[in-house]
């Protein structure tokens, strides 16, 4: 199916593989994408997870072959079935790092976008190429860009169609960190496992509370805090973090 997964110390690692094709997502990969982070949304055993590339390339976007075909009523399950794939990534309640390496199109770029953290190569190559085949833009590709780089340079980026590098993501604000080439996935995997240890159910609260502030008032995330820190005070996580720091000794966090 294109989509490997591995496990490790509580890290997930999803590798987009179809490297000869600069990895191009294919319809049963989408539907695949949607399987994979349900299952690892469940696994208790998994408390971070990395989304990469195989061969050098992050993903090259949807497969070109499988676009315009199948009338509209075709290409609109495709949409949906896109939708479902960056939903599965976003919706995950679990620390999300993607690692880019060479080229990230299209709904790549989109998928990177919806994880937590994006550590890339400082020559990775980010496009929206929408304009370049006469389509708009998919998989909120719009929506997530604003949310990191406002809506003048997100639009000038995807009106343009040209591509953005490592180096420039990450003084734009939607990448996390710029590494040298070839090291995006062994920082990931730094960043991973510093998550896998730390109180993962606070981390899910926390990324609840990213996710909810732009839709709501002060007063709302102010009430919304007020359950989640509350709820957060029973956890196992809770107790043992204050145990620890009483007793001037790290914490050893189990994620429940």
């Amino acid at each position: 199916m294109s989509i490997d997964v591995t496990r490790e110390a509580g890290v997930a690692t999803v590798t987009i593989n179809r490297p000869e094709r600069k990895n191009a997502v294919t319809m049963a990969m989408r539907q695949a994408f949607q399987s994979v982070f349900q299952d690892l949304q469940d696994d208790d055993e998994v408390r971070a997870i990395i989304l990469t590339g195989a061969g050098g390339d992050f993903a090259a976007g949807a497969d070109v072959g499988e676009m315009g075909t199948g009338g509209v009523r075709g290409n609109m399950v495709k949409s949906r079935t896109l939708h479902r794939m960056v939903r599965s990534v976003a919706h995950t309640n679990k620390p999300v790092i993607a690692a880019v390496e060479g080229v990230c199109i299209g709904v790549a770029f989109a998928l990177a976008l919806a994880c937590d953290f994006v550590v890339c190569a400082e020559n990775a190559r980010f496009q929206f190429a929408f304009r370049h085949i006469g389509l708009a833009m998919d998989g909120a590709a719009g929506w997530l860009l604003e949310r990191h780089v406002g809506v003048m340079r997100a639009k000038e980026i995807a009106y343009s169609g040209r591509f953005v590098s490592g180096e420039e993501a990450a003084r734009l604000g939607f990448a996390l960190e710029a590494v040298e080439p070839g090291t995006a996935l062994a920082r990931a995997n730094e960043l991973a496992a510093s998550f896998a240890t730390a109180p993962t159910l606070a981390l899910s609260q926390i990324k609840r509370q990213f996710d909810s502030a732009p839709t709501q008032s002060l007063d709302e995330a102010l009430e919304f805090e007020a359950a989640v820190q509350a709820l957060m005070t029973w956890t196992e996580d809770f107790a043992e973090g204050t145990r620890a720091f009483k007793e001037k000794r790290k914490p050893a966090y189990r994620g429940a």
